[in-house]
């Protein structure tokens, strides 16, 4: 039993427990106690391996002198740790030095970082911020290339891998692009979960697109657009998997799965020439579409959807590095979307808009191709209780409890815990420059506070490049 807040008696305390426990469970309260310690050790792990990586990210903005940078991703290291310690109140130095023994990359705590020193330097120095000129978090001068590649071990990485993707290519990497590389790296894996739900939804189609994009002789470098255009997400309203051109010519088959990457394919393989996949890529994704011609890719390739699309690529195709490791390819529909591909080959024509009886067979046949969803895991907060959770994403109770029945089937559920939630009314949205929370939310007819919920922010900081949850306009 954790130790009772100053200024409660513990009959009070206890009143206070048998009178929650007697809700129903469409009532169940959010507690701010976490109870079990069970609940902590299920959480003890994630959370001590996510403060490991963003104090080593810290450390590379606090050694480029970036402290605004640094600051912010300590606060969240130190945010986080708190919830380890549930209603016990610990000093940042407990916390630290708690953190610290159970650090487990041992080289860099050999390295000679102190821990404890830059705590001291970013919280306690008051001189040290007036020395920073204003904030430029996003923008990286073309000088400071040189220190971030002696000092940051995941710019290197970034780096290489860039380099093997343009070592066919005739295009060249210059080092303001890798750096916009490294930055879209790092704004998806800040949000690990949504990467890996990305990682996981490609598992289903991956091994299908290859494959026929190899019978094409094209390179399997296509196969990652779906990554930066749907999140593999095969959304009604997306155009598949592809994303689609939403004209009349494709609308009864932009859904089905195969047709479309027949569609696509076909379009890719007229644009092609000798080693300029990269400027394909770069106008589709600049364009949005793929009713292209070859006078259309004058595109410069060095921009930040590029960029985007080169950072998802590495994490993607290097998926043990990313902890991504033990999950399987999901062949269960690949069938379909072969069988669907070649009939597309065969009669492109049936495809069509006006084919009538023809277009009525593929529009019902291609409804099993759009039940997909986004799968979002929404951090329980306190003040929740099922009825506001079930609210706030317009889906029923009913339904969270069938998609969490182990959770759901306990009195309580606690700040932190994760419950699944079948998105159908969502969708993901890339922010851009300029953007805000005001403005995001707005667009897609949300409250910010809604927004901020659902994308669990604690802070009204959004970063260029990053997915965030957004409803269905």
């Amino acid at each position: 039993m954790p130790p009772v807040r100053q200024g409660r008696t513990e009959d009070v305390r206890k009143a206070e427990v048998n009178r929650e426990i007697t809700l129903d469970a469409i009532d169940i309260i959010i507690t701010e106690d976490p109870g079990d310690s069970r609940i902590i050790e299920i959480y003890k792990d994630e959370v001590l391996d996510n403060c490991e990586r963003r104090f080593i990210d810290m450390t590379g903005y606090y050694r480029n002198g970036e402290l605004l940078a640094a600051k912010l991703l300590f606060d969240n290291i130190l945010e986080s740790l708190e919830y380890l310690y549930g209603d016990r109140k610990v000093s940042d130095t407990e916390m630290l030095k708690d953190f610290w023994n159970e650090f487990s990359d041992q080289n860099i705590k050999n390295s000679g970082i102190d821990i404890f020193d830059i705590y001291n330097s970013l919280y306690l120095d008051e001189s040290l911020f007036a020395k920073e000129e204003p904030s430029n978090e996003l923008v990286i001068e073309k000088t400071e290339a040189k220190v971030i590649k002696q000092n940051n071990p995941g710019f290197l990485y970034v780096e290489e891998k860039v380099r093997e993707l343009f070592s066919a290519s005739p295009e060249k990497a210059s080092d303001d692009f890798i750096r916009l590389v490294y930055e879209s790296y790092n704004n998806y894996l800040s949000d690990k979960i949504g990467v890996k739900e990305t990682y996981i939804r490609s598992q289903k189609y991956i091994n299908f697109i290859k494959t026929k994009l190899k019978d094409n002789g094209l390179s399997e470098i296509y196969s990652y657009i779906p990554a930066v255009m749907t999140s593999f997400y095969e959304g009604s309203k997306n155009g598949s998997i592809w994303r689609v051109e939403n004209i009349k010519e494709y609308r009864s088959f932009r859904n089905n799965t195969g047709a479309s990457t027949a569609l696509v394919i076909k379009k890719i393989k007229e644009l092609s020439e000798k080693k300029n996949e990269f400027r394909i890529i770069a106008t589709i994704l600049e364009e949005e579409k793929y009713d292209l011609s070859k006078k259309d890719l004058v595109k410069d390739i060095y921009t930040e959807n590029f960029a985007n699309f080169t950072a998802m690529t590495i994490i993607l195709s290097n998926p043990v590095v990313h902890g991504f490791e033990g999950v399987d390819l999901d062949g269960a529909e690949e069938s379909k979307y072969f069988a669907s591909y070649e009939e597309y080959i065969k009669n492109p024509s049936k495809f069509t808009a006006n084919t009538g009886s023809g277009s009525k067979t593929t529009s019902s046949s291609s409804s099993k191709y759009s039940k997909s969803f986004i799968r979002i895991m929404y951090k329980v907060q306190k003040g929740d209780n099922l009825d506001k959770i079930a609210d706030l994403f317009k889906v029923s109770v009913t339904d969270l409890k069938k998609w969490n029945p182990n959770d759901t089937s306990k009195k309580y559920l606690y700040p932190g815990m994760s419950l699944y939630i079948q998105g159908d009314n969502f969708q993901y949205y890339v922010a851009k420059s300029g953007d805000s929370i005001g403005k995001i939310a707005s667009k897609f007819g949300m409250s910010e506070g809604d927004f901020k919920k659902i994308n669990s922010l604690s802070r009204n900081t959004i970063y260029k490049g990053r997915k965030y949850i957004v409803r269905k306009r």
